[in-house]
């Protein structure tokens, strides 16, 4: 996948080669999470007893020995459990069904070079913009929004597997950031909650605590991405290679009859799908604007999602088996049900390498987990941060960068947030800050990292979607050109957080950066 590093590279280039050359010596991510499995279940033998006090409690949590009697029960009853019980795995299946339907229909190619005709400084800006919001529609947007922007790149006649890697990067390294409450706002904010109440009987983190700097983030980071992206990571990383001319993709593409041309055909084709895409969205959107889009629950007191955000997956399933449908009855591409449904076959077909590896990727999270060890490392780390004795706006970019160490191990949002909140939050808040600042620095340092750690659990897709483009692409291919991206986002924010800090703006509707 890597260009020969030449004398005219610069340092940074060279750096990036050296990291991808050394990532794709790695093992097959499949032997890679097979190894992580066996050292979580040496090391849990080796800390057997290593405990904490779990922090707002009385409770201690141990360290659990997944090798002893009891420990290798668990293990073997649970294996199968785990894996189809693994949460991306559903939803990855379901996303490729839709997709299925829209490749092979033509629909999304395309899109893609209806897209492509827009200036490349304004299409980088969009594809961050619609990334970054795309968490609106939670882990689905991971297994959307990269494929799409590796395809529109490809019709750009741009490296497509670049793409795949600025898709990603908006998705989960911007996941932080939207224009709307999410359901991450949701969840985030009732753990913060009960940190609160810690140190502050009956007081309330609102949903909208950080609403402010996120919008705002929205806008500039993408804007600032997309600078970023196209003056200095493209004409080294975005370049097109003759080799993608006869990649999987192109011969899809060409097996479909679309080539690079687009007849009048499916000019009208793309204007019917067009029109239902407006329908169907603006009537949704109406629909869920209506009183009581967000709820509280009678039982539990705390603020509920609408169906229409909860259910966002299956509507999107419709959407793009529908859009399909209709694009290919009148392009031609699919003409009978068996035709609609041999689409779908082939789009969840294409993550059968995805499956597999999801066996050791599932069981390493879930002994992972149940071993206590990352709740004894993420509380210890916190512990230590605090009595280091830092101050000041140098404390808040010290909880950044340990949001974004602890995530490059653990990457589920809400598990970190609910074992560093308790520490975090009252730790803060005696030194004069408020709990939606807390919340707002560990949203921070957890989005940065998610585009780059191989923990994640939907890292393994990107291979599969760059094995389209290039069988050669590993691990490093991905990483190297994720890293500058990650470090990106981490300075912007910290800088952007910096603004926010020294001219004590409100970070959300009566959420101020200091407790008043």
């Amino acid at each position: 996948m890597s260009r020969e590093t030449t004398k005219k590279d610069g340092f940074f280039v060279k750096v990036i080669k050296g990291i991808e050359v050394a990532g794709n010596k790695l093992p097959h991510p499949f032997w890679l999470f097979m190894g992580l499995w066996a050292i979580v279940l040496a090391l849990s033998a080796i800390f057997e007893g290593v405990s904490v006090q779990k922090p707002g409690t009385e409770d201690t949590v141990a360290i659990m020995n997944l090798l002893s009697h009891k420990g290798f029960d668990w293990s073997v009853k649970n294996m199968v459990k785990n894996f189809a019980g693994f949460p991306p795995l559903g939803l990855v299946l379901v996303m490729m069904i839709g997709l299925g339907v829209t490749t092979k229909s033509g629909f999304l190619e395309n899109l893609m070079k209806n897209i492509a005709k827009v200036p490349e400084k304004f299409l980088i800006f969009a594809v961050f913009l619609f990334g970054i919001c795309g968490n609106l529609a939670s882990d689905a947007a991971i297994v959307i929004v990269p494929p799409l922007t590796g395809a529109l790149f490809f019709s750009m006649r741009k490296n497509p597997i670049f793409g795949l890697v600025v898709g990603y990067g908006a998705v989960c390294a911007g996941f932080t950031a939207n224009l709307f409450i999410a359901g991450t706002d949701l969840l985030l904010a009732g753990i913060s909650t009960t940190a609160y109440q810690i140190v502050k009987p009956g007081a309330e983190v609102y949903p909208t605590a950080n609403y402010f700097f996120m919008v705002v983030s929205t806008f500039v980071i993408s804007g600032l991405a997309s600078i970023f992206v196209s003056k200095f990571m493209m004409p080294s990383f975005g370049q097109w290679d003759e080799k993608f001319e006869h990649c999987q993709a192109a011969e899809e593409m060409q097996h479909g009859g679309g080539g690079f041309e687009v007849s009048e055909q499916e000019n009208k084709a793309f204007r019917a799908a067009m029109i239902f895409t407006a329908v169907y969205w603006i009537g949704l959107i109406s629909y869920a604007m209506v009183p009581g889009s967000i709820l509280r629950d009678p039982v539990k007191d705390v603020l509920i999602p609408s169906p229409f955000i909860k259910g966002l997956v299956p509507i999107l399933l419709l959407y793009f088996i529908l859009v399909g449908v209709i694009y290919g009855k009148k392009a031609g591409t699919i003409k009978t049900a068996k035709e609609l449904v041999s689409s779908m076959v082939e789009g969840v077909g294409g993550m059968a390498s995805y499956i597999v590896i999801i066996l050791p990727i599932a069981n390493f999270i879930a002994a992972f987990s149940k071993s206590n060890m990352a709740i004894v490392m993420a509380v210890k780390l916190a512990e230590g941060l605090k009595n280091a004795g830092f101050t000041g706006f140098s404390l808040l970019v010290m909880i950044i960068l340990f949001s974004t160490f602890v995530n490059l191990f653990i990457t589920s949002g809400s598990t970190k947030w609910a074992f560093m909140a308790p520490v975090i939050v009252p730790m803060l808040y005696y030194l004069g800050y408020s709990p939606q600042l807390a919340q707002l620095l560990y949203r921070i340092g957890d989005s940065c990292t998610n585009s780059i750690t191989p923990m994640m659990p939907y890292f393994p897709i990107l291979l599969g979607f760059a094995a389209k483009y290039d069988k050669d692409a590993g691990i490093g291919t991905i990483v190297s050109r994720g890293i500058p991206l990650s470090i990106f986002f981490a300075v912007a924010w910290i800088a952007l957080l910096a603004v926010w800090y020294f001219l004590n703006l409100p970070l959300g509707p009566g959420a101020g950066i200091f407790v008043g």
